[in-house]
């Protein structure tokens, strides 16, 4: 009876062993440093710290990411409009202070733009930058980035901005009719 209890108990935990290697072999699981991508039959899955969400521009160290609500739901876009990166973030320090921050850990290309109208790329006119936030904006060949601090109820709000302009086709060139 022992040696019945045993041997079942030892095939149980064999193909549980089999089992396990064999989801770990179909979902295909990749670790690097310190991100991992998942591949399913569904699609990838790549795991990200909150840090490195987004456009890949620098997060405010007291910032925490929004995540998006049901509201933003994915719209396709149509092949002539650039794709655009997006990420929140909010921070309960004072605008000034994510000002400053941002002036010391941005790049020369961005160019700070003060409340009032902003002279934004047309990729971001459906974005939610308004007059009353003070944009920087830097430029670098078919890229654009933008952070932008608006005011909130508890702190800042900071949105990171990041646009890939497709390169433009030449037309094609027009024969003249023989005559």
């Amino acid at each position: 009876m022992m040696i019945a209890l045993t041997c079942g108990f030892g095939v149980l935990l064999g193909g549980g062993m089999l089992m396990a290697s064999r989801v770990i072999a179909a979902l295909r699981l990749r670790a690097g440093s310190d991100k991992a991508t998942v591949r399913t039959p569904l699609g990838e899955f790549r795991l990200e710290k909150a840090k490195d969400v987004g456009p890949g521009l620098p997060v405010y160290p007291a910032a925490s990411l929004v995540l998006p609500g049901s509201e933003a739901a994915h719209v396709p876009l149509g092949d002539d409009r650039p794709q655009v990166i997006a990420s929140t973030y909010h921070t309960n320090s004072s605008r000034e202070f994510v000002v400053n921050w941002y002036l010391e850990h941005l790049s020369p290309e961005f160019a700070r733009q003060d409340t009032g109208p902003k002279n934004l790329p047309p990729a971001f006119r459906d974005s939610r930058i308004s007059d009353a936030d003070i944009a920087f904006v830097g430029e670098r060949g078919d890229q654009v980035r933008v952070v932008a601090l608006a005011l909130d109820d508890m702190g800042t709000r900071i949105t990171l901005l990041r646009s890939y302009t497709k390169p433009s086709t030449p037309a094609p060139a027009q024969q003249s009719p023989s005559q």
